[in-house]
């Protein structure tokens, strides 16, 4: 295969960012895109000069044409789609979180075992320079033992309004939770967490958390929906490593590009899916030529496994039921 003729299935904002990705791609032409919509599907294929427009999901599945599709639909309806275009052969990557629940996770992971087409879940931190530099100094042994690990991601209070009826472990905090299990390379024991919903208590909207990996690596983790609109950033993440040996860190609180104008201050992101150019480049674009050379290559990721999707999963179900009870959890175990 020298051409990857990708359908992108999900129209929403996280839609058109994998479309501008692609289009950075000189090996992937984008043949079509899909949404229940039609007249979205539509809007997205002329403003992008995409050929095909499909009103329906399971249209764009069935086109015989198509090699490879991304699903950025909503986290629950994940499962129909995979499994559709897994049966077919197609290759799959789909956004995280694989799933909202571990049934949906594991029959994607089992279709994926009985496939030619290949599948991917979209952890994204896994293509970010920044992180892949944590996992290196971890693997080279110049931090010696890992000991802890802390992670911070914390977005504005406006998803609220978008996201509200997802729990933001399952938005948000996965993010660093599937990094955490990178690091440590074995399963989590146990966790404990605290959440403030603002469905149902003073608006607050966040997660806070404890796990505990079998090796006896201690994770703190912070996620919290929280930053006003004033406050000019949308971005406030850091990660850090503590070993016998040293330490490593990540910290985007402090954004390495700010612009002044006479409407404000703004802090345009250079690290997740920056526009160059008319492109998204960055992790997203880093994470999207992966998964077409994987899937031109026909051969799976040996960065992102779905068995990797469904455990990041398990574990953020288990701070959600701690959260809920009060109790030590211990997530499932998947794989």
């Amino acid at each position: 295969m020298t051409r990857l003729r990708v359908g992108v299935l999900g129209l929403g904002a996280f839609g058109e960012s994998h479309i501008r990705a692609y289009r950075g791609l000189p090996y992937v032409e984008i043949a079509a895109v899909a949404s229940r919509s039609a007249s979205r599907a539509a809007e997205i294929a002329e403003r992008y000069e995409i050929p095909v427009a499909y009103g329906s999901h399971d249209e764009l599945i069935a086109d015989t044409s198509i090699d490879a599709v991304s699903i950025t639909t909503a986290e629950h309806e994940h499962r129909e789609p995979v499994l559709a275009a897994l049966a077919t052969g197609k290759h799959v990557l789909v956004e995280k979180p694989i799933a909202s629940t571990l049934e949906d996770a594991a029959a994607m992971v089992e279709a994926a075992r009985t496939s030619t087409g290949i599948l991917v879940p979209g952890h994204i931190l896994r293509f970010a320079p920044t992180y892949v530099g944590v996992k290196a100094a971890v693997t080279s042994g110049d931090l010696g033992r890992v000991v802890a690990i802390s992670a911070r991601r914390n977005r504005p209070a406006s998803l609220v309004e978008s996201h509200g009826r997802v729990h933001p472990a399952l938005i948000t905090a996965i993010h660093d939770i599937d990094i955490m299990c990178w690091i440590a390379g074995c399963p989590v024991s146990r966790v404990r967490a605290i959440d403030r919903i603002a469905e149902r208590d003073d608006g607050a909207h966040g997660l806070w958390g404890m796990l505990e990996f079998e090796d006896g690596t201690v994770a703190m983790l912070e996620t919290s929906w929280l930053l006003p609109a004033g406050a000019e950033i949308g971005t406030d993440d850091a990660f850090h490593v503590t070993g016998t040996l040293g330490t490593a860190k990540v910290q985007i609180d402090m954004p390495p590009l700010r612009v002044w104008t006479a409407r404000g201050s703004t802090a345009p992101d250079v690290n997740y899916e920056p526009d160059l150019f008319g492109v998204t480049s960055g992790a997203l674009g880093n994470e999207l030529a992966h998964f077409a050379q994987c899937a031109m290559a026909g051969t799976p990721s040996q960065v992102v496994t779905p068995e990797d999707g469904a455990r990041a999963l398990a574990v953020v179900l288990a701070l959600i039921e701690a959260a809920s009870t009060g109790e030590t959890v211990t997530p499932e175990r998947v794989g």
